[in-house]
């Protein structure tokens, strides 16, 4: 924490936040981090910093156990993005809360599938989520460790639209734009998140031109879609 705290002084733009790293149900909860995690955020105060969280939570399949509960508590410690979140379709309540406080949940269906927390894509709990209304974005985890290659996320993009039938373009497009709108461009409070997040692509700053810039070649590829099947070409 404190080497985080020298980095983000040192090199500001390279730093976005804070997150604990490792597999979640064989360390500690994040309960048992609670005063460093205290002490961390009046440091940063102290040196005139802002590191948001970011934590992993919920990457389990227990019901209650401590990798489960971490959910609890990312959402308590105002977490902005919760890693995986794949238990958090179980708990209504905290569905309710990400809901309200505006949290991503950055799914990995490959993933999951590759460290048997589901059978096959069919199997995950994102569709769950998505027809809850939680805000959600596919996430890749780590390819360099679980080698999905040079395709990166046109692989776990091309899962998601193979496995689930009423996902569509339009579901696709969704997730891809949440990934824009929930991106860390620059620092900025908790109530100016939260504003950029609602503008979306009609507030100001970075984060809005960054929205408008993903929606010009969305409307660009969703184009070449049209015209590429109308001249008899998609399957091919």
């Amino acid at each position: 924490m404190k080497e985080c705290i020298k980095i983000k002084k040192a090199h500001p733009q390279l730093l976005a936040g804070f997150d604990f790293v490792g597999q979640e149900d064989l360390g500690r909860p994040l309960k048992d981090l609670i005063p460093e995690i205290f002490w961390f955020q009046n440091r940063c105060k102290e040196e005139g910093v802002h590191i948001p969280f970011y934590f992993h939570a919920g990457e389990t399949l227990g019901d209650g156990d401590e990798a489960d509960q971490n959910l609890f508590d990312a959402i308590l410690l105002n977490t902005r993005r919760i890693g995986h979140g794949y238990s958090l379709f179980k708990h209504p309540l905290l569905i309710d809360k990400v809901k309200e406080k505006m949290i991503l949940i950055e799914s990995c269906p490959v993933s999951n599938e590759v460290l048997r927390l589901t059978s096959s894509i069919k199997s995950h709990p994102l569709p769950a989520l998505l027809a809850r209304g939680v805000n959600t974005a596919l996430s890749n985890d780590d390819p360099a460790i679980l080698g999905q290659g040079t395709a990166g996320m046109s692989h776990d993009f091309w899962q998601a639209l193979q496995g689930w039938d009423n996902l569509g373009l339009a579901g696709l497009g969704s997730l891809a734009e949440n990934s824009v709108r929930w991106a860390a461009f620059d620092d900025c409070s908790d109530e100016e998140w939260h504003e950029s997040i609602k503008a979306g692509v009609h507030g100001s700053g970075i984060q809005a031109n960054r929205m408008q810039e993903w929606h010009c070649a969305w409307e660009k590829f969703c184009e070449w879609i049209v015209t590429e099947f109308d001249q008899g070409n998609f399957s091919s």
